[in-house]
């Protein structure tokens, strides 16, 4: 399986370094990071600043935590960066893929494939339903990519790898897995929502969830909400039986901001499937993860359990 944007920004990183990684995401609000999830010596948090402040915040994140020459991992939130279904050419190996299918982006792309770092992850065999082999092409816009590559540089740290959000909650839906018979994971922020489907390590199913919490706040209008929210999540199930040829899961695990709603209640209420909240004491955590964490610390679960 290929992952992570890192085979075509291997060029942008000058050494491959050691040690456990500090994930990181860079949010509009601020930076999420978190390092060694689910283990004895685990570390999260969130520091709120603006755009004009994020250098300053991780450098100052950085000697605070004793972080200088650390490897990092940064994870890309789902409106950063787009993915593509695409057929797998025949008799290229896995190495060329990315580059073999970078052409194909203008298809895609509202700008040139020039402007665009990208890499490839597989789909699932058994979700193809016809379609022959597919695999799945992230694309990022390279000024991006190297904003944020050199805000990581600047600060002292290493850059690893650069992850997407849905593989990285891909981690933590793998462990909710327990039976290996599917998990759907639903994270809210304030302006939207992911939701993915996975069945194991296997990611079959990634949407983004249109989501106001402003709305879900406001007494005139959260009704209105919570149906849409619902109606989106359900869509998304169906989707995932009648399109991907599988069985949905029967529950539902969500991770929101706050515990000012009643979310899960209000939305059971509209669903057919249960709405549940991570247990988060089996991830060794004694309150419940603040989500705005939450790609950050699924990323540093690593997959298999290995960060």
């Amino acid at each position: 399986m290929i992952l992570n944007l890192v085979t075509t920004l291997q060029k942008l990183i000058r050494r491959k370094p050691s040690g456990q990684p500090v994930c990181l995401e860079v949010r509009p609000d601020g930076i999420a990071w978190a390092r060694a999830a689910a283990s004895p010596g685990q570390s999260l948090g969130f520091v709120e600043c603006v755009s004009a402040q994020r250098q300053d915040t991780l450098s100052k994140l950085v000697d605070d935590q004793g972080w200088a020459g650390v490897p990092a991992v940064l994870v890309l939130p789902i409106d950063q960066y787009q993915v593509f279904q695409v057929e797998r050419p025949e008799g290229v190996e896995d190495s060329e893929l990315a580059d073999a299918l970078k052409w194909k982006l203008k298809d895609f792309l509202d700008f040139s494939p020039a402007d665009a770092v990208s890499d490839v992850f597989a789909f699932p065999e058994d979700a193809s339903r016809g379609r022959g082999p597919l695999v799945n092409v992230v694309a990022a816009r390279k000024s991006l990519v190297r904003e944020l590559v050199g805000l990581v540089a600047d600060a002292g740290l290493e850059l690893d790898r650069i992850d997407i959000a849905e593989l990285a909650l891909r981690n933590l839906a793998a462990r909710l897995d327990q039976s290996n018979r599917g998990v759907a994971l639903v994270h809210l922020r304030d302006r939207y929502g992911q939701m993915v489907i996975c069945q194991g390590d296997t990611l079959y199913l990634s949407r983004r969830l249109e989501l106001s919490y402003d709305d879900l706040r406001d007494a005139s209008s959260q009704e209105s909400a919570v149906q849409s929210l619902a109606l989106e999540i359900q869509r998304s199930m169906d989707y995932f039986e009648s399109q991907l040829g599988q069985v949905p899961p029967s529950t539902i695990q969500l991770v929101a901001r706050d515990s000012v709603l009643p979310l899960n209640s209000m939305l059971s209420s509209y669903m057919a499937a249960g709405i549940e909240v991570p247990e988060w004491s089996q991830f060794g955590l004694s309150d419940a993860l603040d989500s705005r964490c939450l790609p950050a610390w699924s990323a540093a679960l690593g997959q298999g359990g290995q960060a």
